[in-house]
């Protein structure tokens, strides 16, 4: 598949490749399209947990914040 980069965008991918941060061209196409399927992923998730929520299924946020912190701590003391 052959692509064009919009002309606005030229200028940022050039400079990708010039401050070496990605090799070629292609590749900060390739992490423009990971980071977008990452972000529709995560759209996905969302509305799943939405649609959860709608139907009753939610967690009292008390208990999240209790694992949340509870999590934090384990990290804090190594315990990963």
């Amino acid at each position: 598949m052959t692509t064009e980069i919009p002309s606005d965008l030229v200028p940022f991918v050039q400079r990708m490749v010039s401050e070496k941060r990605f090799l070629n061209e292609s590749d900060v196409l390739a992490e423009g399209l990971r980071m977008l399927q990452a972000r529709e992923s995560l759209r996905v998730e969302i509305k799943k947990g939405f649609d959860q929520l709608d139907a009753g299924h939610g967690i009292p946020a008390e208990d999240v914040y209790r694992r949340a912190e509870a999590r934090i701590s384990e990290i804090e003391n190594g315990n990963v």
